[in-house]
């Protein structure tokens, strides 16, 4: 039987040699392509190349990755022949289908060609303007000019297409999280009736959490940068200088904030953790932190409560935060006014550390984010698209 052939459209993947380690990274390379792959279903990915006329395919741990060159898309200064090279490449191809996780600019150009196949698009991060409003107000943020220069310049367009291929039946929307729903709606100006399913982000959960392991220590992870706003975080280190607090994660947008921060005892700089490392200190903390002006459904909070820990947040995606820690509601600007809000959801979180209530929390992680369920669920989507189901 001929397996169905899935173009896995990033533009980024996690690996030291081929770069991109973000989260969407991350997803394609240890989830998409590792677990959905079977004996029905082949997932190839396609890449843009970091030259302006390199297209080749390479194989990577068994994964077919496929680089295409970076301007064959763009409406100046084009070469033709290298053009008429990546439309003889899709041809030659064949895909049944095409998968995005969200609305990369190279899904954009590959489904603009593409006359009767179907996008499954990914929702992950979904960013109306209203997001990009809030990401404004910090005030050391260069993410919204990279909205303004790069991004915004495409939404049009984007919105024009996806228009297009759902009144085809060629797209298929699936998203993370429920709230996500509305601002893919509000984003990409989708009709409010389109169906959109839930496809929530899996995580490898632990077999059981060992209290006694559990330490009063607090964990940070995610990267030192502006929209994070880590400086929060290492002010309520000085409000707390019995309780130890690690900073997993690297940046140097911020290297003069940093610098003030340093001699702090109680705040020990990990950089970038992983493995053993970031897996011990998730045994041991109790607490997650996070701080960040803008998140979609951090696969940290998943993380975080799969390994016994509250969460601590002024994000409140899907009531995760409220229903496994404190919610400080929503926090502006750069936050240094609102300190005593953490400082009181801190308190609460470490007063209210019940491990019954922690055990239940975990379950109900381990019912939504399960491999299996992922595994299944997704190669589903993948074959009832292809087969036009």
């Amino acid at each position: 039987m001929k397996k169905i052939k899935v173009g896995l459209l990033v533009e980024e993947f996690y690996d030291k040699d081929l770069g991109g380690f973000g989260g969407y990274g991350i997803l394609a390379r240890e989830y998409l392509t590792k677990y959905l792959s079977s004996e029905e279903i082949e997932i190839e990915v396609i890449i843009g190349s970091n030259s302006k006329k390199e297209s080749k395919t390479i194989i990577k741990d068994g994964i077919k990755i496929h680089y295409l060159p970076k301007n064959w898309s763009t409406k100046f200064d084009i070469d033709f022949i290298y053009l008429l090279k990546v439309k003889e490449f899709f041809k030659k191809q064949k895909f049944d289908i095409y998968m995005s996780i969200e609305m990369s600019k190279i899904a954009y150009e590959v489904l603009k060609r593409e006359k009767n196949k179907k996008l499954i698009l990914w929702v992950q991060d979904p960013r109306p303007k209203y997001d990009w409003e809030e990401i404004k107000s910090v005030s050391i943020s260069n993410e919204y000019n990279s909205y303004l220069n790069y991004y915004s310049k495409w939404e049009e367009r984007i919105q024009k297409l996806l228009k297009k291929l759902n009144i085809e039946n060629r797209l298929i929307l699936i998203s993370q999280g429920e709230y996500l729903k509305k601002k893919a709606k509000d984003l990409y100006k989708l009709p409010e009736n389109i169906e959109i399913k839930y496809f929530p982000n899996p995580i490898k959960i632990q077999n059981r959490v060992n209290f006694d392991l559990k330490k009063d220590s607090v964990i940070f992870l995610g990267r030192l940068t502006p929209v994070k706003r880590p400086w929060i975080y290492f002010e309520l280190a000085k409000l707390f200088p019995e309780k130890i607090f690690y900073v997993c994660g690297q940046g140097d947008e911020i290297s003069e904030i940093l610098e003030k921060y340093k001699n702090i005892k109680n705040l020990k700089f990990m950089g970038h953790i992983f493995g053993e490392e970031k897996d011990k200190l998730l045994k041991e903390a109790k607490v997650l932190v996070n701080t960040s002006i803008h998140e979609a459904i951090p696969v940290s909070f998943l993380e975080a409560i799969s390994y016994g820990l509250k969460i601590l947040s002024c994000q409140n995606p899907d009531d995760i935060t409220a229903n496994n820690g404190y919610f400080t509601g929503t926090v502006l600007g750069d936050g240094y006014e609102e300190i005593e809000k953490f400082q009181k959801g801190l308190k609460y979180c470490f007063d209210n550390y019940n491990e019954s209530e922690i055990l239940e929390s975990i379950k109900k992680i381990r019912e939504n984010h399960n491999l299996e369920k992922f595994i299944k669920e997704g190669r589903e989507i993948i074959k009832n698209g292809a087969r036009n189901e």
